[in-house]
């Protein structure tokens, strides 16, 4: 097992995921709910990772070791932040990162 070359790269994909869900309630559902299998289904993760969810408002991303064979990555799922539009996740979604507030979404 082995984790991606690029796993920054990753973490961005994972934040934009989650930038998402805030604007899909039923992916933020699917999110807390089934993370694993979230992230899976949409080729984040590889099998032998197991992700577990932090909502507390100051939480990072972990990797806590492993259990046997498989990986636990602890994910931050904050709320949506009061201080973004709708159009500014989308922008950030899509790439378009000039004029965004640093550090706003989850560096995952």
């Amino acid at each position: 097992m082995a984790f991606p070359q690029d796993w920054r790269s990753t973490g961005t994909e994972i934040s934009r995921l989650i930038a998402q869900s805030w604007l899909e309630p039923e992916l933020y559902n699917s999110l807390l709910t089934r993370p694993t299998a979230t992230l899976r289904e949409a080729g984040l993760i590889e099998d032998f990772v197991e992700v577990r969810i932090n909502q507390a408002p100051d939480a990072v991303p972990v990797l806590l070791g492993t259990q046997g064979e498989t990986v636990i990555y602890v994910l931050p799922l904050p709320p949506k932040p009061d201080d973004l539009t709708d159009e500014q996740i989308s922008s950030w979604i899509e790439g378009r990162t000039e004029g965004f507030p640093p550090l706003t979404l989850c560096a995952c």
